[in-house]
């Protein structure tokens, strides 16, 4: 694609306009001459969280507003026939959410620009606990940066357990007729295998035997560490396939990136 002219907006939480303090919440890039808009809006909330400390109940209208201002954008993008009327959608929220007055980049690829703009200007830490030191393969994290602002791709940070009501750590899910819910999951050295296996099973079974958010669901777990052995993973494949449980090996996740990019819808 050859550079063009590009238009990108910051999202941001401001709960008292008098004060003009505001969080980050996502970047909105706008590509006149292709009609595009783009939008990326973070599934943690972390900067919300860390300046503003919301209550659950607020924190939850943030997420909806923000789902608003997405769809909102998204059915909007053939009345934006240039720069000038963007910008006058922007300037006429007055909203909690709200966009900041768009900013001219020149850019070759707007999902490149908009996941670089994003990482800059918003950013999520990585998740805590277990799956800290779980980082995905860069080619599966391609794709799922570009699902991601397609909508295809999700990251939920915990879902809450059918029965158990448990938190459980979930690196991202998508849906393909059923929600999957994909867990990064570190199986080299240093790690209690055997109550690791225990957990995913137990949780993995629970999933795929009730409902969440009234939708069937199935647990697949990633192995996400380029030095754990064979056996250990041939064990959990074995286990974790009484449990309902999918399980994708280290070498096979190019594959598996390939598979979520032909079917997440």
């Amino acid at each position: 694609m050859p550079r063009t002219r590009a238009f990108y907006s910051v999202v941001q939480y401001l709960p008292d306009p008098g004060r003009a303090e505001a969080a980050n919440a996502g970047v909105v890039l706008f590509v006149p001459s292709e009609k595009r808009i783009d939008v990326r809006t973070s599934q943690t909330l972390h900067r919300v969280r860390q300046f503003f400390a919301p209550g659950k109940q607020q924190l939850r209208r943030i997420e909806l507003a923000l789902e608003a201002l997405k769809n909102r954008l998204t059915l909007a993008r053939e009345e934006f026939k240039d720069d000038a009327e963007f910008a006058r959608f922007v300037n006429a929220r007055a909203d909690a959410v709200r966009l900041t007055t768009p900013r001219l980049v020149v850019i070759d690829e707007p999902l490149s620009e908009l996941n670089a703009l994003y990482e800059e200007l918003v950013g999520d830490p990585p998740p805590h606990a277990s799956t800290a030191s779980a980082h995905l393969p860069r080619r599966l994290a391609e794709v799922l940066g570009r699902l991601e602002v397609e909508g295809k791709v999700w990251r939920p940070g915990s879902i809450t357990v059918p029965t158990s009501r448990r938190k459980f750590d979930i690196s991202f899910a998508y849906q393909n007729g059923v929600t999957n819910f994909v867990r990064a999951e570190p199986l080299g050295k240093g790690v209690k295998l055997e109550s690791r296996l225990e957990k995913l099973g137990f949780n993995g079974q629970l999933i795929s035997q009730h409902l969440i958010d009234d939708k069937p669901g199935k647990l697949v777990v990633l192995s996400s560490d380029p030095g754990v052995k064979a056996e250990t993973e041939q064990e959990f494949q074995r286990a974790l396939r009484e449990f309902h449980v999918r399980f994708v090996p280290y070498n096979q996740t190019d594959e598996f990136a390939a598979e979520v990019e032909k079917t997440a819808h």
